[in-house]
């Protein structure tokens, strides 16, 4: 379990932020939302990594994290051509993509 993040500190590649309304969002509504907000932009987008902060999971969860740097599921995403980051609900959820668009880093 990767310890909780400043999402301040974090420097999340072109990210975008959406808030869901839905009272209970799971990780299955969060990650379904996250890719219909990325297919405005690809229509087969790549999910390299993901956050869930009531639980402290990640993916992928054995990744190198940079001694006082970015968290390896962040750097993983990165290294593996992560361009596109969802943030759902202030950081509930975060979910990095890979898209053939390129967007500001």
């Amino acid at each position: 379990m990767e310890r909780e993040q400043s999402w301040s500190r974090l420097n999340l590649p072109g990210e975008t932020f959406l808030n869901l309304d839905t009272p209970d969002v799971d990780f299955e509504k969060a990650k379904e939302a996250a890719v219909e907000r990325v297919r405005k932009y690809d229509t087969d987008p790549l999910l390299l990594a993901w956050y869930e902060k009531k639980t402290g999971k990640v993916s992928p969860g054995e990744s190198c994290e940079e001694e006082g740097g970015q968290p390896g599921w962040v750097n993983y995403a990165k290294s593996h051509g992560g361009n596109l980051t969802v943030n759902v609900n202030h950081g509930a959820y975060i979910f990095i993509f890979k898209s053939e668009h390129e967007f500001p880093a």
